[in-house]
């Protein structure tokens, strides 16, 4: 009788100290969430797929979390390298109008660039599902850009045979469709810096050919103003702008505050070109260092803040040089000399099946690593995969399975990849 007595008493002691645990646990968590500060001293530090979840909590986390200032804390504490922030995974899309969006996470990737699995997956018919909501008889989805998070992409709607732009975020599947009336020849560009402003641009470009050069247009779009304007005059006191033919429009890269498109001729009075988005004014720069003629495929694109220019499948084999344009925009360096020939070899031996030629091979981009001097090249092998191959060590993992991918027409090596960067910034 006596041990059931002290069994009770210790049973009822238990259960004491547990309802003061929950008590102070209960104290704690009020005093928490009356605290603003201390609230998103804990949310900035979770990943975006949870942060997103706690705006159900109340109204008062609901503001909170949908604040820019709050976009602006999470995203500095989620991307601490202003200039290199993490790369959640990669949109292949097609190039001219293929209808098909695949997405290829590189959160186990050794690209992954800091990512891990929290972070949020995405599907390539999340996409497609999150837009058919909107707009139900979508014949064709293309993504043209993507900026820090935010996609820029473009619909083809069924019995209205035009084209709609869009500002998407694949993090919060928000959307936001741009005003106005496109054509197949205008170029838009995705601009979104969130150290620089939470607002976002889209710009806008119109080229005309005319007497044997191209008038250039250029309208820029806010989520400031949630309108269109035209930019201001620019080179001198002539509007519109007047460029070369040699200039390949459809291929501009943002970097630093400008977009910038290549031109390959070596006159002087023809250079490559770049638009300053803050100064509203196109400015020349050098051509490329290499004539197309002599060269199967080429590559230009961005990364870690600097211009890269990529020359591949020269007819000796599978080579690529790598040239990088000076900050100053004074010349394009030689930065890697790279030999893909052992890498192709054992890739050939590891699928025998394979028929591999130099024409087969395209490079998607070059993309820094999360160590430091990891530089990798995203490759596509026609007809079957995509590689990542490591110029640092001289090593390639496979990167996703194509093979079910359509073919488009023009053939498939006419995709682009856009990087897809999490943020939890409002559209």
């Amino acid at each position: 009788m006596a041990s059931h007595f002290k069994r009770c008493r210790w049973n009822n002691a238990q259960r004491s100290s547990s309802a003061d645990q929950i008590s102070v646990a209960v104290a704690a968590s009020e005093i928490i969430g009356c605290n603003a500060d201390l609230v998103v001293e804990i949310l900035r530090r979770l990943p975006p797929k949870s942060v997103l979840r706690f705006k159900s909590v109340s109204k008062a986390w609901l503001s909170l979390i949908s604040s820019s200032r709050f976009c602006l804390l999470h995203w500095q504490q989620q991307h601490p390298q202003s200039h290199d922030p993490k790369i959640a995974g990669l949109f292949l899309t097609g190039k001219y109008g293929s209808e098909f969006i695949k997405y290829i996470p590189l959160i186990h990737s050794e690209l992954k660039n800091g990512c891990n699995s929290s972070t949020i997956t995405i599907n390539a018919e999340d996409v497609k599902q999150s837009l058919s909501a909107h707009f139900p008889d979508i014949t064709s989805t293309v993504i043209e850009d993507s900026r820090n998070g935010f996609v820029l992409l473009y619909l083809v709607q069924k019995h209205q045979n035009r084209m709609s732009y869009h500002v998407y975020n694949p993090t919060t599947k928000k959307l936001r469709t741009l005003p106005g009336l496109f054509y197949l020849s205008d170029s838009l560009y995705m601009i979104f810096d969130p150290l620089k402003s939470p607002h976002y641009k889209v710009v806008l470009l119109k080229t005309i050919l005319n007497c044997g050069a191209y008038s250039c247009y250029v309208h820029i779009y806010s989520s400031q103003t949630h309108a269109w304007r035209a930019a201001q005059p620019n080179i001198g006191d002539h509007h519109p702008f007047r460029a070369p033919l040699s200039v390949h429009f459809g291929d501009g890269v943002y970097c630093n505050g400008s977009i910038h498109w290549i031109s390959f001729s070596q006159l002087s009075q023809q250079p490559s070109l770049y638009f300053d988005v803050d100064q509203e004014r196109f400015c020349p720069m050098p051509s490329a260092p290499f004539q197309p003629v002599t060269v199967q495929r080429w590559y230009f694109g961005e990364s870690r803040g600097h211009l890269h220019l990529i020359e591949y499948c020269d007819g000796t084999g599978f080579n690529a040089n790598i040239f990088e344009m000076e900050s100053d925009y004074s010349k394009w360096s030689l930065k890697y000399r790279v030999r893909l020939n052992s890498m192709m070899n054992d890739l050939i031996a590891s699928k025998p099946e394979m028929v591999v030629h130099p024409e087969t091979l395209t490079v998607l981009g070059l993309i820094h690593g999360e160590d430091d001097g990891d530089v990798f090249l995203v490759i596509f092998v026609d007809p079957t995969m995509i590689i990542s191959y490591n110029i640092k060590d001289n090593t390639f993992k496979k990167l996703d399975d194509v093979a079910s991918l359509p073919v488009s027409s023009p053939p498939r090596p006419w995709w682009r990849v856009q990087r897809n960067i999490e943020n939890i910034f409002p559209i």
